[in-house]
């Protein structure tokens, strides 16, 4: 991300920063990239579908020390695509080196390489939000916001971006990877206190090496090199024709790819003005790109410069955040409110606006359909809801998704109506509407009778979702996979409740953090008193299924079941869209967090386990204590739920002694594949024609 080269040249030139302590400020930190970072850096598993438990207790722990170093952080995120589609290019490439990652994870189950996980960046806004830590979320690109919001506190930047080498932030630039993960005690005139040591960048330290270098030419430096808007090739023929400059009076160490970025920067020093610079480089290029250059050129300058900012507005008087649509109609403000603190999605402002969206491929059965295929009556739905002001304008939602092994393009058209309901309310009326109506068109969508079924309201959306995911998967389902589902559920409840000692006995260890919200275990087991669940009895069941938590081994013997992962995809994308469906609709049910009830390597391990048992029922009750209260209640609430799932949504099962024959029990394409206009265009890996 962010300005080609730059980052590996401030690696090998570490003199252009300097250590500092980080303690007693404000901090505004690129949230997309810290998800990514603390994902991937609490080496957590990739590969069975996320495993979010272990994600939440690390983000917790993450922001403890922060605050242990009364650091305030603000996390600022970014939003929907622009509709310039300037980044389309590297939409496209990033969707494409994702497709060969994960099909590359698919061959064997090997976790030498990392996708993230789809239902990561909720995952983290909710957690963040749980601790109270302000979330601002962009209409689009957040870069210039986390610059402006920074310069407003006076505070440093902290990313993975590179381009923030390049934005003039007065408190300056720290890299994320580069703050210690353990606060340490310094001396602060005759005080002690707690601080986090880092790597802090200003671009003074840069301009220091290159004297009467203009500041104001940076930006052009950043784009003449390339960066996720801007093409390098462009600039090629004109960085050929710069003269080198004799490198051991710079005392700046570079490697052969930097030096055009040396010769550059040379060159910009001896730079009058921007604009004579600009008519400098076109003149190299030839005509037929020179206006397209130039419209490059300047659009970088003007994002890299200086420029007005709603959420500072927001914060210096009070201003209204104001989202407007591609005709400058304002959404309604209870819209904007939700989309600007992060509680909605940027994909409906991908939906509502660009009419694109760009769907992360999972860790899938190639050969099979998108695991978001059996998602695309809720997304039609989802698309109906934040449209219906369009309706009859011949409108589409173009989606970017895999079919095989290649990408493609969809046009989907939005339903707007509903079976059992009629026609979808408009954004705008939604408001007017009460919770029960609301939670009526809830059911209508996921084909849900919560009233033949008792169970805690906070597990509605949960089981509401698990039973459209059953009847709509493009497979059909393992029947020991849902047995492993509602038992992660209940498992999860009481994990956070361990002593550390069997905390550690579950795989890797887990939060430090107390969690600010502790679910009450009766909120998922009815009939189940949270006195009857006893510390000894939390510790037992722990460590009962401790070995369930680790990772499993793959090898000739015990060969990675792609099926099951695929099933597990399947049901991501559900829980995805019906949260947006769910938050559309002013949130008529309380959302599953989905920290508190997916473990994707639980599901795995205990899945295959319970295939090798002839009475898995049975195998459960021992596990949670034949007869006891937890047991009982895990029993009647799993004979509940399976009694309104017909048996055709199951896997015939065979002994468990017999081999298994390769059949993946491919269901009927739905319907609404059938009958969707919908225009498939196939995509080769450079996205060509688009």
């Amino acid at each position: 991300m962010g300005v080609r080269g730059l980052s590996s040249f401030f690696n090998l030139n570490p003199d252009l920063s300097e250590w500092k302590n980080l303690h007693d400020t404000k901090l505004v930190i690129d949230g997309n990239n810290l998800i990514y970072m603390l994902y991937y850096s609490s080496h957590l598993e990739c590969v069975y579908g996320g495993d979010y438990d272990r994600y939440a207790a690390a983000i917790r722990n993450y922001f403890g020390v922060f605050k242990t170093c009364n650091v305030e952080v603000i996390l600022v995120f970014d939003g929907g695509h622009d509709v310039s589609d300037r980044k389309l290019k590297t939409c496209q490439r990033r969707l494409q080196d994702r497709l060969t990652t994960a099909k590359a994870i698919a061959r064997t189950g090997a976790a030498n390489q990392k996708i993230l996980p789809i239902l990561a960046h909720d995952v983290f806004k909710d957690v963040v939000r749980e601790l109270g830590i302000p979330v601002m979320q962009c209409s689009s690109e957040a870069d210039e916001e986390i610059t402006a919001i920074a310069n407003h506190f006076g505070c440093p930047v902290a990313s993975q971006d590179s381009d923030f080498y390049i934005f003039d932030i007065a408190g300056g630039f720290i890299r994320l990877d580069s703050i210690a993960n353990v606060p340490s005690t310094i001396a602060v005139g005759d005080a002690k206190v707690s601080a986090l040591s880092c790597r802090w960048y200003h671009i003074d330290h840069l301009l220091a090496h290159f004297p009467g270098f203009d500041r104001c030419l940076l930006p052009l430096f950043a784009t003449l090199l390339g960066n996720d808007f801007v093409n390098g090739s462009t600039f090629e023929n004109f960085l050929g024709r710069i003269k080198l400059p004799k490198l051991s009076k710079r005392k700046l160490k570079i490697s052969k790819r930097h030096t055009n970025m040396i010769g550059l920067l040379h060159w910009l020093q001896t730079a009058t003005s921007v604009e004579g610079t600009i008519s400098q480089v076109l003149v190299t290029l030839k005509s037929g790109v020179r206006d397209e250059a130039e419209k490059s050129i300047r659009d970088a300058v003007i994002r890299y410069g200086t420029r007005s900012s709603s959420f500072v507005r927001n914060l210096q008087d009070g201003s209204r955040l104001e989202l407007l649509n591609l005709s400058g109609e304002p959404f309604p403000q209870w819209f904007a409110e939700q989309f600007f603190s992060g509680v909605l999605s940027p994909y409906l402002l991908n939906v509502a606006i660009v009419h694109k969206v760009f769907h992360l491929t999972q860790i899938d059965c190639f050969e099979m359909p998108s695991s978001y295929a059996c998602s695309l009556p809720l997304r039609k739905t989802l698309y109906g809801l934040v449209l219906a002001a369009e309706e009859g304008s011949d409108v589409a939602v173009e989606e970017f998704d895999r079919e095989g092994k290649n990408m493609v393009r969809r046009l989907q058209r939005p339903s707007y109506e509903v079976s059992r309901f009629g026609r979808l309310p408009k954004l705008h009326e939604i408001e007017e509407l009460d919770v029960l109506t609301r939670r009526r068109l809830f059911n209508c969508v996921f084909e849900f009778d919560a009233c033949t079924l008792k169970y805690p309201e906070p597990l509605h959306i949960m089981l509401a979702v698990v039973s459209y995911w059953l009847h709509h998967a493009c497979s059909l389902t393992n029947e020991n996979l849902l047995r492993s589902l509602l038992l992660n559920t209940v498992l999860l409840r009481l994990l956070p409740r361990a002593t550390q000692s069997s905390k550690k006995v579950c795989g890797k260890p887990r939060s430090t953090s107390d969690d600010p919200n502790p679910i009450n275990i009766e909120e998922v087991l009815l009939g189940v008193q949270d006195e009857q669940v006893t510390q000894v009895v939390i510790d037992e069941t722990c460590k009962n299924f401790s070995k369930f938590w680790s990772r499993p081994t793959h090898n000739h013997a015990r060969h990675f079941d792609a099926d099951l992962v695929y099933s597990c995809c399947q049901l991501q994308t559900c829980l995805l869209f019906a949260r947006s469906i769910n938050r559309v609709l002013l949130q008529p049910y309380r959302d599953a967090q989905f920290h508190r009830l997916f473990n994707g390597t639980f599901l795995y391990n205990f899945t295959k386990e319970l295939d090798t048992r002839p009475k898995p029922d049975l195998f459960i009750a021992e596990y949670l204590g034949r007869g006891s209260p937890l047991e009982v209640a895990f029993s009647g609430f799993y004979k509940e739920f399976r009694s309104v799932l017909p048996d055709r949504c199951f896997e015939r099962r065979a002994a468990p002694s017999r081999k298994k024959k390769k059949n993946r029990n491919v269901r009927d394409k739905h319907t609404d594949e059938e009958e969707s206009e919908e225009s498939v265009v196939l995509l080769t890996n450079r996205f060509a024609d688009l």
